[in-house]
């Protein structure tokens, strides 16, 4: 996604003998190369499924990793795209949106993608942070959260790039541009940018926002061919349809770890409780970094009857959400605390494998 934002940048000065007035941009995966026809295919990033043609005049620029200037670019055949390259393509807005005629087609090769989107990652897991929003200052434009037992303060500046995710996804992919009016209380809250020496205050450099739902329950039943659990809500009391798919991380807490935990999350927890149980170093809100080290697990591995923790999309349907992160073996949390769900989902990563990590 870092990716397509740094070509996007660099499509200004590229498109500008295009009048406009009439000139439309349009960023995708390319799927296939078609060069005697003068043709490509793309997966556009609404998923739509687009066919470019291109001229003799059409520009082609491969742009290097990280470039926003196309003066930097270097002009190639469109013999040279492959499938997985990732594309902008610029031209005159079409009548039909699935029929482009490229003047210019910008591209970054699948393999720089893949290398800026590791940096992203290995980025968000050293200075990310996870958290849910407890409250706001408008005045001094700041934020605060709360991330396992620590309450954070998040600073914003000028630069500070903002997006909010889309209701049934927690992909930043599907992710719009937002503003800082947009955040809420309560929402799940993810921030890149460097602490103070307390690690009390995050400078913000981008922040990504939305409206996640975090849920105690106890599985009812099990569907590993579809993918889906049927659970019961222990806050509502009412069944509920949870679907798992490529991008839910699901892990399982051993007993000990689990135990360690409501000890550390109970009511009164002396702040030298959190380093019980063998958990020394997962203070804070590094619980998130103990979760993502547990060895992940299977729908299969779920049996009817078990209680779990998870953080979900908000859902169109209320009644149906896709899990973002599942946590099993937590009976000792729920009856620790009423909180437990809520203080240890929010500070772990949403969506640890998927492309969270900007």
């Amino acid at each position: 996604m870092a990716a397509i934002l740094v070509i996007a940048a660099a499509t200004c000065a590229a498109a500008q003998t295009q009048p406009a007035s009439n000139r439309a941009q349009l960023s995708g995966t390319v799927t296939s190369v078609h060069a005697g026809a003068n043709q490509l295919s793309l997966k556009s990033d609404k998923g739509d499924d687009v066919s470019v043609a291109t001229t003799d005049r059409t520009l082609i620029l491969r742009i290097p990793p990280g470039e926003t200037d196309p003066k930097k670019g270097t002009k190639i055949a469109l013999a040279t795209l492959s499938s997985g390259d990732r594309a902008v393509i610029i031209g005159p807005a079409p009548a039909d949106p699935k029929n482009w005629n490229a003047t210019a087609v910008l591209v970054m090769s699948k393999g720089d993608v893949a290398g800026l989107q590791q940096k992203d990652q290995d980025d968000w897991k050293k200075r990310g942070t996870t958290g849910t929003v407890t409250a706001i200052d408008t005045a001094a434009k700041t934020v605060a959260i709360k991330s396992g037992s620590r309450t954070l303060t998040v600073q914003p500046s000028e630069k500070t790039s903002y997006h909010r995710y889309a209701l049934d996804s927690a992909r930043f992919s599907d992710a719009k541009p937002s503003t800082f009016t947009e955040i809420k209380p309560g929402d799940q809250l993810r921030v890149l940018g460097n602490k103070s020496d307390d690690g009390a205050v995050i400078q913000a450099e981008k922040i990504v926002s939305g409206s996640f739902r975090q849920i105690a329950a106890t599985v009812s039943a099990i569907n590993a061919q579809t993918g889906e659990l049927t659970v019961k809500d222990l806050a509502t009391k009412k069944p509920l349809t949870i679907k798992i798919d490529a991008d839910s991380t699901m892990r399982k807490l051993p007993e000990p770890a689990a135990r360690m935990l409501a000890r550390r999350y109970a009511p009164g927890a002396p702040p030298s409780d959190a380093a019980a149980g063998g958990a020394r170093g997962y203070a804070g809100g590094d619980v998130g970094q103990m979760l993502d080290h547990l060895p992940a697990m299977s729908i299969s591995e779920l049996k009817p009857g078990d209680a779990i923790m998870m953080s979900t999309t908000q859902g169109t349907d209320p009644g149906r959400v896709t899990a973002i992160t599942l946590l099993a073996g937590v009976e000792p949390l729920l009856t620790a605390s009423p909180t437990a769900t809520r203080d240890i989902m929010s500070g772990w990563n949403l969506g640890g494998g998927g492309d969270t990590g900007q």
